[in-house]
């Protein structure tokens, strides 16, 4: 639709629903910068600077969603994306080369914290950089609602294409997708008979008897709330999410360890996010007394075809994974169940999560802002590892950095390291509802389980949870 926007007419779309979770997250937070994704991606070689801001601004034309903007209707408060045409750019260049590693992060950090003007202008700053030790590189920093963690890896991938392109004679990297031919597949998605598909599966979700809350700290948040409410049977809870403040702390598998995740999860067709999710779930059984019935709340990327995989934008949907799954099922019958069961979520994971979360609460007749999970997860498969033949060699780091806030009271992202390609779990809180000891015991335990697991396929969940 054709709108007027200070004075200029642009072609505009409505927010989809996966953009419309991060404008529900930014309403309710009490800061903007919630909703920031900053990363840094760092070549251990010399750089052309001049180059690679060309690669930048290569990149940047390519990529629609890196030139999206929010435009709020005066009248009537709807929300409305368009794309910018393509304007060449002049980034800034930081020498942080003889700093301490640290403290170069820490600058990184902050400018993380500092949050986007959501209806006025750009909506993602890029800064060149040179780091200590000899990596050079750049720092990304853009709204969610441009851009997701696979969008930003796609971006990265493309920019070092194009770079060896120019520098090193490479391959100049295929076209990106249409984020707006994506966008108008998700619009036409409402009312479509695949909508419909959608809705009755998730609504016979809703039939079964109310779920159980489970915690990753253990029983005490469920028995405050149910004292609190009078009620002995609740089998909901409200995390406290009244501030946003929140904090990442990251933990490394080494490369021998994730191998051996790798191997299992491949020797015996099961999915590494459902080995994963096992190991996370069989925890939060063991902290909750053996409760079978556990919910996890499930982030889907939702890109499994060439042209969502290279679009941008956000796509990730985070729908419920609840298995009920006795404490005598073996290890490799509770990770059948997960895999099955999250193949049904993967079917059906293009409905809408607010409409979702609306109708659970509806159902169950839970208090706004119930939940029936406390740990959120997604695991990426996708690294920058081996991202183009000439970086065989060349040391690569990528970071990720927290802006302070945070949308999830607890939210793990298990992704490959770039250069080795082991795994890194990113335990991402908020303040109010974890301390760092308690992820560290969470982190710890999910790591006995998983190996215990790998190691014993065959014995029950019970043996395992004894062994831990």
């Amino acid at each position: 639709m054709e709108k007027i926007i200070g004075g200029i007419r642009r072609d505009c779309y409505p927010l989809t629903p996966a953009q419309m979770v991060h404008m529900y997250t930014l309403k309710f937070s009490p800061t903007d910068e919630v909703v920031n994704i900053g990363t840094g991606q760092f070549l251990q070689t010399a750089m052309n600077v001049a180059a690679l801001r060309e690669a930048l601004n290569q990149a940047i034309e390519r990529c629609e969603s890196m030139r999206m903007r929010i435009w709020k209707d005066p009248d009537t408060g709807e929300l409305w994306q368009y794309i910018m045409p393509y304007q060449n750019q002049y980034f800034e260049y930081y020498d942080f080369s003889a700093w301490n590693e640290d403290k170069a992060h820490e600058v990184m950090q902050k400018w993380t914290s500092q949050p986007f003007d959501t209806y006025r202008g750009a909506l993602s700053r890029i800064v060149i950089v040179s780091m200590p030790n000899g990596y050079n590189g750049y720092y990304l920093n853009v709204h969610h609602v441009c851009m997701d963690s696979a969008s930003v890896i796609a971006f990265t991938k493309d920019v070092l294409e194009i770079y060896c392109y120019l520098m090193y004679d490479m391959a100049y990297p295929k076209p990106m997708t249409s984020y707006i031919e994506s966008v108008k597949k998700d619009l036409a998605y409402e009312g479509s008979k695949r909508q419909q598909k959608d809705e009755a599966f998730w609504h016979e979700q809703l039939k079964r008897p109310e779920p159980m809350y489970t915690d990753f700290t253990g029983t005490g948040r469920l028995q405050r709330m149910r004292q609190e409410k009078g009620d002995p049977n609740l089998r909901w809870c409200v995390l406290p999410t009244a501030d946003s403040a929140g904090n990442t702390i990251v933990y490394s598998l080494d490369v021998d360890s994730t191998n051996k995740l790798l191997d299992f999860a491949n020797a015996h067709d099961i999915p590494v996010s459902a080995v994963i999710l096992h190991a996370i779930r069989t925890v939060l059984c063991k902290f909750n007394d053996n409760e079978t019935d556990i919910t996890i709340k499930d982030f889907i990327s939702r890109r499994s075809t060439i042209q969502s995989k290279r679009c941008g934008g956000v796509r990730m949907h985070c729908l419920p994974l609840r298995t009920i799954i006795p404490t005598d099922a073996t290890v490799l019958e509770s990770m059948q169940i997960i895999k099955a069961e999250q193949q049904k979520v993967f079917l059906h994971a293009d409905y809408s999560v607010l409409k979702y979360y609306y109708e659970e609460r509806m159902t169950y007749g839970g208090d706004p802002g119930s939940n029936y999970h406390s740990v959120a997860f997604t695991y990426q498969p996708a690294s920058a590892k081996s991202l183009v033949p000439y970086l065989k060699g060349i040391g690569f780091q990528s970071r990720w950095y927290t802006s302070g806030r945070q949308p999830q009271p607890m939210y793990v992202t298990a992704m490959h390291r770039p250069g080795d390609g082991g795994l890194n779990f990113y335990f991402g809180y908020q303040l109010e509802s974890a301390t760092p000891e308690e992820i560290e015991f969470l982190y710890y335990f999910t790591g006995r389980v998983l190996f215990r697991s790998i190691e014993n396929p065959d014995k029950t969940l019970q043996e395992i949870m004894d062994m831990v």
